[in-house]
């Protein structure tokens, strides 16, 4: 038994290292390819070619496409590379729980094998789905102070190229999590991209519905032309009322889980605390 909750213990330290810490562990190998690389030598350094050729392969793969699509698509809300989201992908996915498996195997038997196997394979999936959906949340609210930053510089007579970018220099503590989105339309239209292609890759993504919704109207304004400003303004109001709807929402949810919690634990032990005496006397009077 302490042997299964060591092997336990081991496979939750192995899942956060592998998810938390991957991105970190590649920039850290890139600048040590990047100060190791020679003057003379040309293009970038090989950056762990068997991993990332071992990625690719299963990432491509038909029998995980699938499976890889629904997680690259809940890793990439995060502001991961598609390099790091295969590596990932790889590492937690496939390696994690069959290392974990032959660990439990090894150490416990049969029965911790198949334990962990099945909780190596469902709880990493569960974790980016909640990473993803934990990020859409956080740039959702961050796409409101984005919209209060991008009416104020509208409202100043720049552009909406030119207060998008501004934004994205002088906002960047406000939106930690979005900034990877202004950034991709930044890097775009200096590429020369089409502004409305570069909001479309900006904000396009529905999970994020009040920087869709900006999108729209930059989009919609820079063919049109007109003030757009009034409708940021009703975008930032729907957002907040949503925002305060769902707090208002997990609020209730709170309270009826210390409901549930009540009537399981305290109303027995009320019954117990006010019962207790006159069960005991009864019991003493019935002994003689």
């Amino acid at each position: 038994m302490v042997s299964f909750l060591v092997v336990i213990l081991l496979a939750l330290v192995a899942l956060w290292l592998a998810v938390g810490r991957a991105e970190v562990w590649q920039r850290h190998q890139r600048v040590t390819e990047r100060m190791l690389q020679r003057p003379d030598e040309e293009g970038p350094a090989p950056q762990s070619a068997v991993l990332s050729m071992l990625s690719r392969r299963v990432a491509g793969s038909s029998f995980a496409k699938a499976d890889y699509l629904e997680m690259a698509n809940a890793l990439r809300l995060t502001g991961r590379s598609a390099e790091s989201i295969q590596t990932i992908y790889l590492i937690a996915c496939w390696m994690l729980p069959a290392a974990v498996a032959v660990l439990g195997l090894v150490l416990g038997g049969i029965v911790p094998f198949m334990v962990l196997l099945a909780v190596g394979f469902i709880l990493p999936r569960r974790m980016i789905r909640g990473m993803g959906h934990s990020s859409c949340r956080r740039q959702n609210l961050e796409a409101i102070e984005f919209g209060h930053v991008l009416r104020m510089l509208i409202e100043s007579g720049l552009s909406i190229e030119r207060a998008i970018r501004i934004a994205t220099l002088q906002a960047r503590e406000l939106m930690p999590t979005m900034i990877y989105r202004l950034d991709r339309f930044g890097r775009l239209m200096e590429a020369g991209a089409d502004r409305s292609e570069a909001l479309a890759e900006m904000g396009g993504d529905r999970n994020v519905p009040v920087l869709y919704n900006l999108t729209q109207l930059l989009k919609q304004g820079s063919r049109l032309g007109g003030g757009i400003t009034s409708g940021i303004e009703q975008i930032i109001n729907e957002g907040q009322n949503i925002e305060k709807s769902r707090i208002k929402e997990d609020v209730n949810r709170v309270g009826a889980k210390m409901t549930i919690v009540m009537m399981v634990f305290m109303l027995p032990a009320l019954f117990i605390i006010i019962g207790g005496p006159a069960i005991v006397s009864i019991g003493q009077a019935l002994s003689r």
